[in-house]
């Protein structure tokens, strides 16, 4: 794609991911550490997705996909995890300041808002996938008690 923000994220990609990676573990409640499962999981898709802005958005949805999934399990209400792509926004906009003219920032705002809806329809479905499996579970479980009570 021709887009100066695409630009901008690959000429400055450690300096972003770094920022980035950073802002969305500063979400957990406790200091995680960059060695951690669950750390390295969320490096590895958000460098992902920093690599599929500017490819097909089949593989944008599968990275989305894929973050989604990870925080859908946190206990985050939805509007903290889908905020880590209004961090992006926040990180390109320092790293770029004398070049806002350059950066078509609306055509970057839209492409960060479909993203961020998306996104959340992604979570959405996890949070759903989630709630049913506690409630099926839950049914299990008083179904096993019903049959000892009667034991």
């Amino acid at each position: 794609m021709n887009k100066e923000y695409i630009r901008l994220i690959h000429k400055n990609r450690p300096l972003v991911l770094e920022r980035w990676r950073q802002s969305v573990l500063a979400f957990f409640p406790q200091r995680m550490h960059s060695g951690t499962p669950l750390a390295e999981a969320l490096s590895d898709v958000l460098a992902e997705i920093l690599d599929a802005l500017d490819e097909s958005s089949e593989r944008v949805g599968e990275t989305v996909n894929r973050v989604s999934r990870i925080l859908a399990v946190q206990n985050f209400p939805p509007s903290k995890a889908m905020s880590l792509f209004f961090e992006l926004q926040a990180i390109l906009r320092e790293i770029a300041p004398g070049k806002v003219k350059q950066i078509h920032w609306d055509e970057f705002r839209t492409d960060m808002e479909q993203l961020t809806l998306q996104a959340f329809d992604s979570y959405m479905v996890h949070r759903e996938k989630i709630y049913q499996l506690k409630v099926e579970e839950s049914k299990r479980q008083t179904f096993m008690m019903s049959r000892r009570a009667k034991a």
